[in-house]
């Protein structure tokens, strides 16, 4: 198992990591209004045991906004519900969908690696946190170590590491 007391720097997927996903018609997808967002219990016990002086990043996709499905004020709603439980060093949002081609949106690391480069920071002492194969390749080619949790959903996606639940890693 992975100890991340080794790491300083911990990006943290949003959607099944932070809070909740929602299904939509047999589709694993984000909530679009504040009615539909719910911290994780678990994501609530690892931030009363994470270290204060880890740098906590949250990378998240969320297509939604370009699609205009999700209003830009009720996403900052829900960031601002998550900032009350953890200190995030930074957010970092890619609104564009698949058809945009960016080079923030998971599985590119384009997200990371700004953050990265933005905050000096090493990747051997950065880990990510996330519950699919987007969050697995863009930590691979990011070039940091990355942990899955395990989900009913993400069933098919394999990792060196992986969790049942964020507080096993605290």
């Amino acid at each position: 198992m992975i100890n991340l007391n080794e790491f300083k720097n911990i990006f943290l997927d949003r959607d099944g990591i932070v809070n909740q996903v929602i299904e939509r018609e047999g589709v694993i997808s984000s909530p679009r209004v504040i009615e539909e967002f719910f911290l994780r219990e678990d994501f609530l016990d690892f931030t009363k045991k994470i270290p204060n002086e880890k740098n906590i990043f949250l990378v998240t996709n969320q297509p939604d906004i370009s699609r205009k499905l999700l209003n830009i004020e009720i996403l900052k709603e829900m960031h601002s519900k998550i900032i009350s439980f953890i200190k995030l060093k930074e957010i970092a949002v890619c609104p564009h969908d698949d058809n945009h081609n960016c080079d923030c949106r998971k599985p590119k690391p384009g997200m990371i690696n700004k953050l990265i480069e933005k905050y000096n920071l090493s990747r051997s002492e950065s880990i990510f946190i996330g519950d699919s194969i987007k969050d697995l390749v863009a930590a691979e080619r990011a070039n940091v170590e990355f942990i899955l949790l395990r989900t009913k959903y993400n069933q098919e996606v394999t990792s060196k590491f992986s969790v049942n639940s964020l507080t096993e890693l605290v």
